[in-house]
């Protein structure tokens, strides 16, 4: 969770709104995957994501919040919020 720390809002979120840790710690997968800035709006194919990113990411998903997403429910999700969703409320 450590390395979690280090998102920053204003890099990761354009509103006023602060993220959720759930909501940090996808916007670094996602960041770290892509090697690329990440909102919650943003669609990760539109940031230059790939079939074999998005297994990746909900690789590191699974691992880091012990929730599964189907492939088919991440090419669904238009928006790094709408993948959020998918993932829950998890502790």
């Amino acid at each position: 969770m450590e390395e979690y720390m280090g998102v920053g809002e204003a890099e990761a979120q354009t509103d006023d709104v602060p993220l959720d840790d759930v909501e940090q710690r996808l916007i670094l997968i996602v960041r770290k995957t892509l090697d690329v800035p990440c909102t919650l709006d943003d669609n990760f194919f539109a940031l230059g994501g790939g079939s074999l990113d998005a297994l990746d990411v909900l690789a590191r998903i699974r691992e880091e919040f012990g929730v599964r997403v189907r492939l088919r429910a991440f090419f669904r999700a238009g928006t790094m919020r709408e993948l959020r969703n998918l993932i829950g409320d998890v502790g």
